[in-house]
């Protein structure tokens, strides 16, 4: 490996290409991120859940690739919540060594393996006549969230969280909704609005205004299986979205306006780092994938201390 970066560096020399150490210096940089991140994410206390009549299910779909992240992200949340189930939801990519350190870190938590819900959860969508949902499962790998995380939810709402998010603070916000009721569910505020289909098409089937800037990194809810008919509805001859990258997005923002009662979360549940880097005071962060080190950085320096010194 050393003899093949040397190589590459003297190739690199010929052209006088400056970016180029520019990447290798940012690269490094994150590579030893990441190392401390894996460091932290070892020497944590474990997390007992109490699991007696939670109202809550947290729930993350996670890669080998941001396995540490995800394990972050998770802990960040139930750090102040700790009545409540987690449900992780794999990619096919982790194996018994990242099983065992989800079960040490979070004694009580449910892992769900995917080679076995790729077999199950589209025959149970068969079974209910959803051909649709059972089309979408099939192809893409976010309707874990719209069906797998429902299915399995036993409590009245659930937390859907990105692996890419981290939270600084107690979530009142959240839990608050989560223990009176008040709104059927909250999210993520979206820089932009990113939806697979056009408003015309998406009045077809909600009668409002669909809710602005919607994003479901960070989604409260209390949809049940009722959502899956409106999904197969809306999906019936659209062939082009099943390769969409935000229709998971789409379809949860469609159902949440039909439902109402939805609130958008505070600024200081920031996305995108807009609030970060101005340097206001966050409850949590949404990173928003290849933010560079950013996420490592608050983990580290900033929120994991905080565990030390309890």
């Amino acid at each position: 490996m050393l003899q093949k970066i040397i190589r590459k560096i003297k190739f690199e020399l010929q052209f006088n290409n400056t970016r180029y150490y520019t990447r290798v210096s940012e690269k490094i940089l994150k590579t030893a991120y990441q190392a401390l991140l894996r460091k932290r994410i070892n020497q944590l206390l474990p997390i007992v859940l109490q699991q007696e009549n939670p109202r809550v299910t947290l729930s993350i779909l996670a890669n080998k690739k941001r396995f540490y992240e995800s394990i972050a992200s998770l802990y960040s949340f139930c750090y102040w919540k700790k009545d409540i189930n987690i449900h992780y939801h794999e990619d096919g990519t982790l194996t018994k060594k990242e099983f065992d350190l989800l079960r040490k870190i979070f004694p009580g938590i449910r892992i769900f393996i995917r080679s076995e819900k790729d077999i199950s959860v589209p025959d149970y969508l068969s079974a209910k006549g959803l051909h649709n949902c059972e089309e979408l499962r099939g192809y893409y790998l976010f309707s874990i969230k719209l069906f797998d995380m429902i299915i399995e939810k036993k409590t009245p709402y659930m937390l859907h969280i990105d692996s890419d998010v981290l939270f600084f603070s107690k979530p009142n916000e959240i839990l608050e909704i989560i223990e009176t009721g008040s709104f059927n569910g909250c999210y993520n505020l979206d820089v932009i609005n990113a939806y697979t289909f056009d408003s015309e098409t998406m009045s077809e089937y909600v009668p409002t205004p669909i809710l602005s800037r919607f994003n479901s990194g960070v989604l409260l809810h209390n949809f049940d299986e009722s959502f899956f008919n409106f999904a197969d509805l809306v999906m019936d001859n659209k062939p082009e979205a099943v390769t969409s990258w935000v229709i998971e997005q789409t379809l949860f923002a469609m159902y949440a306006t039909l439902k109402g009662n939805f609130m958008p979360l505070p600024k200081y549940y920031d996305l995108a780092r807009k609030e970060r880097n101005l340097g206001n005071k966050l409850v949590s962060e949404h990173y928003v994938h290849n933010t560079g080190y950013d996420f490592h950085k608050d983990f580290i320096y900033k929120i994991y201390p905080g565990y030390e010194r309890n």
